[in-house]
C-alpha cells in the first residue's frame, strides 16, 4: 500500500469514515484500527455494558453528534458482547425497509424489547434523540426520553451515556489539555504507526516525486511543536465560536492538512471543505496588524528584506523541504507554525510576541482561579478582574452618556435636563465562587457579584452569569472606550440581559440622586423612610 492511499482513510469521503460491518479492504482497516483511540467514554460505556445479565432488562442509548464516534463505538461493542440477552440497534437514524423510517423503526424496535427478555442497546443522534421523545408510540417512553433531555436523569431501567458530556478540551490547573486531539495525532504521526512506517518506506522518493506537499506537511504535522500550536488553534475556535470537534471531522482536518493543494500553514488557513478549518480562516496570522508584520509585508513586497531573512529560508528549505514562497502571507503563516520551534537562526522569533494568545492566556487565568479558586493565591486576582475589568467595563457601557459619573453610580434614566443616578456597591461573591463546582469542559465561567445600597429587605442581594471568551473580549474592549457594532450583535444581546438584571438592582437602590447641569438632589432612604441627602 502506498503512502497516498493511506492518507485517504483520514478523509470525510473515505468509505471508511463510518463504521460499517462489511468494512472489506483489510489493508485500509487495518490502518483505520490503528488510528482507533479508546477514550474514557468507551471504558464507562463498556464497564456498562458488563454489568448488564440475563435478569437485567434495561435499554441504553449511546448519545451524541453525528461523527464524534458513535458507530466505531457500537460495532467494537457488539462484537465484544455475543451474550444472546444483550442486542444492539447501530444507528437510530436509520431504518431497515424501504417503506419505514427512523422512528418506525424504533418503535419496532421497542416493541420487540417489551416482548422479548434482553436489553436493548442504542447509538443515537442526539437530535433524533429529541424526536423520539415527542413521537414515540409509548406515552412511558416519551416521558423516559424527556426527562433526561431535560434535567439529565434516567431511571434504573433507562440509562444514557453522552459524548456531550466528555468533552474535547479541558482547561487545568496548568493550562489546558486535550486527551481526544493529542492521543489522535501521536497515533497518526508516532514511529509505531501505520501510515508513519509506510511513510519512512517512501519517502526518500516522496520528497522528490509529485505529490511532495504531502510527504512535507505530515512530516511538518510529525513535530510536537506544531502539533502544539494546532492545539492552541483548536482550542481557540472552540471557545471563540463553539466549535465541537468529533472524531470524524478531526480525522477530515488532519488529511486537509496534509493532502491539501499547499503547504499546511497554507491548507490550515484556506480550506473551506472541513467544518473546523472554515473557522480557522478567521484566525488567519496573516490578517493580522502590527508594526513588525507590517514592516516584514513593506519589505518583502520591496525586496529589502535583510540577510538573515534569506538565511533563514535557505535552513528552511534544507531542514523542512519548503521551498520558496509566493508571498508575505505564506510566510507569516510558516512564522505562526513554527512560533515554539527553534530553527536555524530562529528570524521567525521575531514576530512570537504578535502571535501570542493574550487574551486566551488572560482568559484561561481567569477561568482558572474560578474553578480551581484557592483563598490564599486566587483571590487578590479575582479583586482585580471583578472591580477593574467586569465592573469597569458594565459600568461604562451603562454610563455611555454619563461618563464622568463615580464609581458606585450608575444612570438609570433621564428626563429632560435630569439624569436619574443610582447607587450600587458591587463586590466579588467570594463565598459563591468557592462553593462553585465549575462543569467539566464547559466553555465559559460563572462570576458572582454582591450587591450593597440596595433597599429591599434582602440584605445580601447577589448577581450571578456566565462569561465566554466571546463577552470577556467585549468586556475589555468596553473597558478601552469601544462601543459595540452591528458585528457584536450576538455578543451584545448577552451583554444586554446582564446589565438588565444589574439595572433591576440599580433601581431599588437606598439612594437616588437627580442630576441636572446646574443642580443635583439627593435622596436617601433609611428606616422606611426618603429624605433629602446632603
Amino acid at each position: 500500500m502506498q503512502f497516498i492511499e493511506a492518507l485517504n482513510v483520514l478523509s470525510k469521503s473515505s468509505s471508511f469514515a463510518v463504521s460499517t460491518e462489511s468494512d472489506r479492504d483489510m489493508g485500509l482497516s487495518r490502518i483505520k484500527s490503528d488510528l482507533y483511540v479508546a477514550m474514557r467514554i468507551e471504558e464507562d460505556f463498556l464497564s456498562l455494558l458488563d454489568k448488564i445479565d440475563e435478569n437485567s432488562k434495561k435499554v441504553i442509548f449511546l448519545c451524541g453528534s453525528s461523527g464524534d464516534g458513535k458507530s466505531e463505538l457500537m460495532l467494537r461493542a457488539k462484537r465484544l458482547f455475543t451474550q444472546p440477552y444483550i442486542k444492539f440497534h447501530l444507528d437510530a437514524t436509520h431504518s431497515f425497509e424501504p417503506h419505514d423510517n427512523a422512528i418506525v423503526t424504533l418503535d419496532k424496535t421497542f416493541k420487540y424489547f417489551e416482548e422479548g427478555n434482553h436489553s436493548l442497546v442504542i447509538g443515537i443522534n442526539i437530535g433524533m434523540l429529541g424526536n423520539y421523545a415527542e413521537e414515540a408510540y409509548s406515552p412511558a417512553i416519551q416521558k423516559k426520553l424527556k426527562k433526561y433531555l431535560e434535567t439529565k436523569e434516567f431511571s434504573e431501567d433507562f440509562e444514557f451515556i453522552n459524548f456531550e458530556d466528555y468533552p474535547k478540551f479541558e482547561i487545568t490547573q496548568d493550562g489546558y489539555v486535550s486527551e481526544f486531539v493529542t492521543r489522535i495525532l501521536q497515533k497518526i504521526t508516532s514511529p509505531s504507526s501505520e501510515i508513519h512506517k509506510i511513510f519512512v518506506k517512501e519517502e526518500a522518493a516522496g520528497l522528490i516525486g509529485p505529490d511532495y506537499l504531502k510527504f512535507v506537511n505530515y512530516r511538518l504535522l510529525c513535530n510536537e511543536n506544531i502539533q502544539q500550536v494546532l492545539l492552541e488553534l483548536l482550542l481557540k475556535i472552540r471557545l471563540f465560536r463553539s466549535q465541537f470537534v468529533t472524531a470524524r471531522t478531526f480525522l477530515d482536518l488532519i488529511y486537509e492538512l496534509i493532502a491539501g493543494k499547499d503547504y499546511l500553514f497554507n491548507n490550515l488557513f484556506s480550506c473551506t471543505d472541513n467544518e473546523i478549518l472554515e473557522k480557522a480562516i478567521e484566525f488567519d496570522p496573516s490578517r493580522l496588524r502590527t508594526k513588525t508584520i507590517d514592516r516584514f509585508v513593506i519589505g518583502y513586497a520591496l525586496n529589502s528584506l535583510s540577510d538573515e531573512f534569506k538565511v533563514f529560508c535557505e535552513v528552511v528549505e534544507l531542514e523542512l523541504g519548503i521551498q520558496k514562497l509566493k508571498n508575505s502571507n505564506s510566510y507569516i503563516r510558516l512564522f505562526y507554525l513554527l512560533k515554539f520551534l527553534s530553527l536555524g537562526n530562529d528570524y521567525h522569533q521575531k514576530f512570537k510576541d504578535d502571535f501570542t494568545e493574550h487574551l486566551l492566556i488572560r482568559y484561561l487565568e481567569i477561568y482558572r482561579n474560578h474553578k480551581f479558586y484557592n483563598v490564599n493565591t486566587s483571590r487578590s486576582l479575582l479583586r482585580n478582574f471583578y472591580t477593574k475589568e467586569l465592573f469597569g467595563a458594565l459600568r461604562g457601557y451603562i454610563n455611555k452618556k454619563a461618563p464622568y459619573l463615580d464609581d458606585d453610580q450608575f444612570l438609570i434614566a433621564e428626563y429632560d435636563d435630569y439624569q436619574v443616578i443610582s447607587y450600587l456597591k458591587l463586590t466579588p461573591d467570594y463565598s459563591a465562587i468557592e462553593k462553585n463546582d465549575q462543569k467539566k469542559g464547559q466553555g465559559s465561567f460563572d462570576v458572582y457579584v454582591k450587591i450593597k445600597d440596595y433597599s429591599e429587605e434582602d440584605d445580601d442581594p447577589k448577581l450571578s452569569f456566565s462569561i465566554d471568551i466571546n463577552m470577556f473580549e467585549l468586556l475589555n474592549r468596553l473597558k478601552a472606550g469601544y462601543r459595540p457594532s452591528k458585528n457584536d450583535r450576538s455578543v451584545v444581546v448577552v451583554l444586554n440581559e446582564i446589565v438588565n438584571r444589574l439595572l433591576k438592582f440599580a433601581n431599588k437602590s437606598n439612594r437616588i440622586n437627580f442630576k441636572s447641569y446646574s443642580n443635583e438632589i439627593k435622596f436617601v432612604l433609611e428606616d422606611h423612610r426618603i429624605e433629602l441627602g446632603d
